[in-house]
């Protein structure tokens, strides 16, 4: 009787024990993931804390990039400002310029009214003519040709002055413009470097070195076109700076000595016999333009004004305008970059 009861107390007892170890069990589980997800809130948070600094870094340099943008911004604007008011300057002076050649012109026109006979149909078309040349440009020069009205400014005559009357542009205005040209000739020395340029510089007295490249390029038409080009253009490049060799005749005109040039020289017939028209014609525009530019006597090379569109010397009012379109191009190409940087 008494080891049965000790029977089912011992029972009871592992009975409970186990119960309480299954308890336990489930607890240290239970405990397990909890402690697992506390983790991973733990992880989560330095996340943020490391996202939520570095993006606090991010905003302070784009912070300092801002207030640099402005400053440059700011640099650029008070640039552009002054260039705007030097070109404003030229403009002016070239406006003044022509305002000067155009009012001894009018004076003549208005004069000339007067003289003619108001019935003469003969007065009449004369004063149509007068009244016609403002139309053409300063001076009567044609407007398809206006780089002729600048240059001989200082030699320049009215059309058609009334007789005893002679107007020329004063000699202060002559250097002004002698004195602008020679500016402008060092700005675009400083930005045309690369050419490709509408407006630009070129060297007169300079050979083309085009002419020579596609004389090679037709005769040989092969990869030796271009180191033929090389030699070729070098040995005329040298020739034509050689004072030795003056393929020009000295001919007297109404008592005044010229220099005229020979195009029957030998060594000019030589090179358009063996390489064709264009090299030819890009060696006698060569000496021409040393000719002209009063170069022949030392064979050196002048920077001019160029319009490579018209092929011709460029204007001071076709310099101006061109440099005042490149500074509102390069001011939008500056604004558009700061934006993307921002």
């Amino acid at each position: 009787m008494a080891e049965s009861i000790a029977t089912a107390r011992a029972g009871s007892l592992v009975s409970k024990l186990e119960s309480k170890i299954c308890y336990h069990r489930d607890a240290a589980l239970e405990y397990m993931e909890i402690k697992a997800v506390v983790g991973e809130v733990i992880e989560e948070k330095e996340m943020l804390q490391h996202d939520y600094h570095a993006l606090k870094d991010e905003l302070e340099a784009a912070k300092k990039t801002i207030v640099e943008v402005n400053k440059e911004l700011a640099a650029e604007n008070e640039e552009t400002s002054l260039n705007k008011k030097e070109l404003e300057l030229v403009r002016k002076k070239l406006q003044d310029w022509e305002a000067k050649q155009n009012l001894p012109e009018l004076q003549n026109c208005s004069a000339s009214e007067h003289v003619q006979p108001s019935n003469s149909k003969q007065g009449q078309k004369r004063s149509m003519r007068h009244q016609e040349v403002p139309s053409q440009g300063p001076l009567g020069i044609d407007a398809d040709k206006p780089d002729l009205a600048e240059e001989r400014p200082g030699s320049m005559l009215v059309n058609n002055p009334i007789v005893g009357q002679t107007s020329v542009v004063s000699p202060s205005t002559n250097d002004d413009m002698v004195a602008l040209r020679e500016h402008m000739i060092k700005q675009f020395l400083e930005i045309d470097k690369y050419g490709g340029r509408i407006i630009g510089i070129k060297e007169m007295g300079k050979l083309n070195v085009k002419a020579f490249e596609i004389a090679c390029a037709e005769k040989f038409r092969t990869t030796k076109a271009a180191d033929a080009s090389s030699k070729l253009y070098s040995l005329w490049q040298q020739r034509i700076t050689d004072v030795s060799w003056n393929p020009f005749n000295t001919v007297t005109v109404e008592g005044n000595h010229q220099e005229v040039l020979n195009v029957n020289d030998d060594k000019l017939q030589e090179l358009k016999k063996e390489w064709g028209e264009s090299p030819y014609k890009a060696v006698i525009d060569a000496l021409m333009e040393m000719k002209e530019y009063n170069c022949l006597g030392d064979r050196s090379t002048v920077y001019e004004l160029w319009n490579y569109r018209a092929d011709r010397k460029a204007t001071l009012t076709e310099c101006t305008e061109y440099m005042a379109d490149r500074v509102q191009e390069l001011t939008a190409v500056k604004r558009r970059k700061t934006r993307r940087r921002i």
